[in-house]
């Protein structure tokens, strides 16, 4: 199962990839909803598939795209070094 620390950092990327498309937001909230049934388990006792949806459905609704966010660097680009210290920022900042 896909930790769900990717899981959302995954939801975040594609949703500033839809770069504020009404149409796009669409289609990206559908299929995001079909990754998270995918990869869930109903019984899992962490909430992982309704933190899941409870995400999607505050970034579709609620969450506006400035410039930072449409600016923002892409992690896959960053150096390795860099993502290891953010990964380490996350997890004490998350665990």
């Amino acid at each position: 199962m896909m930790a769900e620390c990717d899981f959302y950092m995954n939801l975040y990327d594609d949703f500033i990839k839809t770069r504020d498309d009404e149409n796009e937001k669409i289609l990206w909230k559908m299929y995001k909803i079909l990754d998270l049934m995918k990869i869930s388990d109903e019984k899992d006792p962490n909430g992982f598939m309704e933190n899941g949806l409870r995400m999607i459905m505050l970034l579709f609704n609620r969450f506006e795209l400035n410039t930072c966010d449409l600016n923002s660097f892409d992690l896959n680009e960053i150096s390795p070094d860099k993502k290891e210290e953010l990964h380490f920022i996350l997890k004490t900042e998350f665990t």
